[in-house]
């Protein structure tokens, strides 16, 4: 499965639950509304947790596009810098 298809899941996923848990409290027992305040906090920890995973992953350029990048910089002894 593909990394945004992960994100889109774990979204997914987080707000269902979420959602379950808030109309949970339409029942009038004040232990649901303990019970979705902790769901709310677990979930949405869970999904910051995956974007500042998501956000540290960089991107690497391929070889051609590096070596490219390597050749366009002069060395040092064709400057003439010692």
């Amino acid at each position: 499965m593909a990394s945004g298809s992960r994100l889109l899941l774990l979204f997914t996923l987080a707000t269902a639950i979420v959602v379950g848990a808030v109309v949970s409290l339409a029942t009038g027992s004040w232990w649901f509304l303990l019970v979705a305040v902790g769901v709310h906090a677990l979930f949405t920890t869970l999904v910051i947790m995956g974007v500042f995973k998501r956000v540290e992953q960089q991107d690497k350029p391929d070889p051609v596009t590096e070596a490219r990048a390597d050749a366009e910089v002069p060395s040092r002894d064709a400057a003439g810098v010692r």
